[in-house]
């Protein structure tokens, strides 16, 4: 485990958990990471929030959106088009390179994973 790792596990254990993102799960966090750049958080909100009205806040179902539907229902967080192409890429990413297991996917090698995201 790298330092880093082993600093927030201490930090995790001491404090417990901060709620510093209001998120439900962890590819949520992936999400809104993705729809707040260059974006108020309350538009991120709203665009989150329409993802889970229409169900589809999962890797498989960003897949299974055509662009322009995902396009509409994450629009509040602007520049829309663009950042449903961004979501599709990583759902598609997330399943080529980790079956879609976030687990794995927390466990890779930082470094690694770094260089596979840019």
């Amino acid at each position: 485990m790298s330092t880093l790792l082993q600093v927030y596990q201490k930090l995790m254990n001491r404090y417990g958990p901060q709620h510093w993102w209001p998120a439900d799960e962890p590819f949520e966090v992936i999400v809104g990471a993705i729809l707040t750049q260059s974006a108020a958080w309350t538009n991120v909100e709203k665009a989150i929030a329409g993802l889970k009205e229409a169900g589809t806040l999962s890797p498989v179902a960003l897949r299974q959106l055509s662009q322009p539907e995902l396009a509409r229902l994450i629009h509040p967080s602007g520049y829309y088009n663009a950042k449903a192409l961004k979501l599709k890429a990583f759902a598609q990413w997330l399943e080529q390179n980790y079956n879609d297991d976030l687990d794995k996917l927390f466990a890779s090698d930082i470094a690694q994973l770094r260089q596979q995201l840019l």
